[in-house]
C-alpha cells in the first residue's frame, strides 16, 4: 500500500458522493496495519489528504479524512465498516465570500482572527459567528466593528445561512470554524457503515497496487 500510496500522489481522483462525482488531487494516502491485520480485511487507521477539491458548488482548497480500524467484510464482500471517520475541508476567503455574498448579496467578507462582513458605503463591520446546525452554516451576527471598538449584539439577531458540501452518506458536518485564510469545516462519523463501488477487498487492493495517473474509488 505504501507503493501504491507513493504512486498516487499528485494524481487527479474522482470519488462519488451523494452530491455527484468530485474530483481532486491526491496530496498523501497513508495507512498503518501489519500484514495479519490486512489479511484478516482489517486497517488500523487510513489518512487521505487531497487539494483542489472540486465540490458542486463548493470548491475546497483542502480536504483531510482520518479513519480508524477500518474493517472489510470480507475479499468477496463490497461492504466496509470504520470504527470513527474524521473529515477536515478548508475553504479560501474568496469562496467563503462569494458563498455569503450568494445568500446575501452586496456583502464583503474578511477572513482574519474572526468572521467581518461589510457593506459600502458604511464604514464597519459585522462579526459574524460560524455554527453548524442541520447541515448548513449559521453566520450569526455577534458584534459591530468600527475601527477599534466592537458592540457587542443581542442574540436574537437573525444569522445568515449558508449550504455546506454534502458528505457521503452517514457522514455530518459537526463544526466550522475561521482560519487566517478562510474557513475550516469540521465533520465525521463513528461506527460508519457502506459499500464500495463494486470493488472487494482484493480489488480494492489490487487497485491500489495498481493505480496510475487517475483513479476512482467509492464512498470513502
Amino acid at each position: 500500500m505504501r507503493a501504491a500510496a507513493d504512486r498516487t500522489r499528485g494524481s487527479r481522483v474522482t470519488v462519488r458522493t451523494a452530491a455527484g462525482e468530485v474530483p481532486m488531487t491526491v496530496v498523501d494516502l497513508s495507512s498503518e496495519t501489519g500484514t495479519l491485520r490486512l489479511a484478516q480485511g482489517r486497517v488500523d487507521a487510513v489518512r487521505f489528504e487531497a487539494a483542489d477539491v472540486a465540490w458542486p458548488g463548493f470548491p475546497v482548497s483542502r480536504l483531510v479524512v482520518s479513519c480508524q480500524d477500518v474493517r472489510f467484510a470480507g475479499p468477496v464482500s463490497t461492504a466496509v465498516s470504520v470504527g470513527s471517520v474524521r473529515v477536515e475541508l478548508e475553504v479560501t476567503a474568496e469562496v467563503a465570500s462569494a458563498v455569503i455574498a450568494a445568500a446575501r448579496p452586496g456583502l464583503t467578507v474578511r477572513c482574519a482572527e474572526v468572521l467581518l462582513v461589510s457593506r459600502r458605503p458604511w464604514p464597519g463591520a459585522l462579526e459574524l459567528g460560524p455554527s453548524v446546525v442541520d447541515r448548513r452554516a449559521l453566520l450569526t451576527p455577534v458584534g459591530v466593528r468600527l475601527g477599534k471598538r466592537r458592540v457587542r449584539l443581542p442574540a436574537r439577531v437573525r444569522p445568515v445561512a449558508v449550504d455546506l458540501p454534502q458528505l457521503p452518506r452517514g457522514l455530518v458536518l459537526t463544526g466550522v470554524a475561521v482560519t487566517p485564510t478562510g474557513l475550516r469545516l469540521e465533520g465525521g462519523a463513528v461506527d460508519w457503515r457502506d459499500r464500495l463501488s463494486g470493488m472487494p477487498l482484493l480489488e480494492l487492493l489490487s487497485l491500489l497496487a495498481n493505480a496510475a495517473a487517475t483513479l476512482t474509488v467509492g464512498r470513502i
